[in-house]
């Protein structure tokens, strides 16, 4: 990282920030809205497209995996939905409001030893975070059980603020499967894709991730599961080639249901100290 907050730290800081960042990499994939998805579809299988030579008309036409994995994907821009989320030491459950450009966010668990509790509420274009770190939010620099609002102009690693509220795309899902190289169909509802993370676009993935990835950030394996109606189920990540308990597993259910997601009041809401916007950008 570069310059850090004044101040004495816990011994393990660090770790807490970095597995941290590992779990924003996964809330990329699976937290939160795929707002404005609909550019993941100009991938298209070769296997997918049609023939010169193929007749005219043809009766049916087989959707290849790869296109349907996509289309589950863009149908998390039509509606809203309601998610739960475990990565490593950390789960908990959030409400998408895609045309409302509205997501929220719950984590607990425990980091390096430290019980975490993490929550962020995104209504584009203000987002706002709250995270207690088990009593070192003194020693990070980070006010506890205050919501921060976080200031745009000083984001500088939009990958490393996990959401991103100046892009119209703020979770940046669509550019992480921009860099999907494979996907194969198991049976009517179960796919196996293969991400290459060094194809994603949007700032999907951090620096500091791949660079610790390296060569295995190219065939990043996860598995998507669809309902009845082709749309995302349930999601798994595998990580572990950054740490073993990096898999992330996230499913999706109550499409269309009514989610509330409101701004934190006035009087629980601090704008985030220079502190924050040192960590996390890294």
């Amino acid at each position: 990282m570069g310059t850090v907050p004044t101040g004495p730290f816990p011994p393990n800081w660090r770790n807490l920030v970095n597995i941290q960042r590992l779990a924003v990499a996964g809330l990329a994939v699976f937290a939160s809205a795929a707002l404005g998805t609909a550019g993941c579809t100009k991938t298209t299988s070769p296997g997918s497209a049609a023939s010169s030579s193929a007749p005219a008309a043809s009766p049916t036409r087989s959707v290849s995996p790869t296109d349907t994995v996509l289309a589950a994907v863009k149908k998390l821009n039509e509606s809203s939905y309601r998610y739960t989320l475990a990565t490593g030491g950390l789960s908990g459950q959030g409400a998408v409001d895609p045309l409302g450009k509205k997501v929220s966010l719950s984590l607990t668990g425990k980091l390096s030893g430290v019980n975490v509790k993490w929550d962020m509420i995104l209504i584009s274009p203000d987002y706002w975070m709250k995270i207690d770190f088990g009593g070192q939010n003194a020693a990070l620099g980070i006010p506890a059980g205050k919501w921060m609002h976080i200031d745009q102009t000083k984001i500088k690693n939009a990958s490393g603020f996990g959401i991103d509220p100046s892009r119209t795309d703020p979770t940046r899902i669509s550019g992480l499967f921009d860099g999907m190289t494979d996907a194969k169909k198991v049976d009517a509802t179960h796919y196996t894709v293969t991400l290459d993370l060094t194809k994603a676009t949007g700032n999907s993935i951090d620096a500091a991730t791949l660079t610790k990835m390296g060569d295995k950030a190219k065939a990043v394996p996860a598995t998507v599961v669809l309902d009845e109606q082709g749309r995302l189920a349930s999601l798994s990540l595998d990580m572990s080639s950054v740490d073993p308990d990096a898999t992330i597993n996230s499913t999706y259910t109550d499409y269309g249901a009514p989610v509330n997601i409101t701004p934190p009041a006035s009087s629980e809401t601090v704008e985030a100290p220079d502190a924050v916007y040192r960590i996390f950008n890294g």
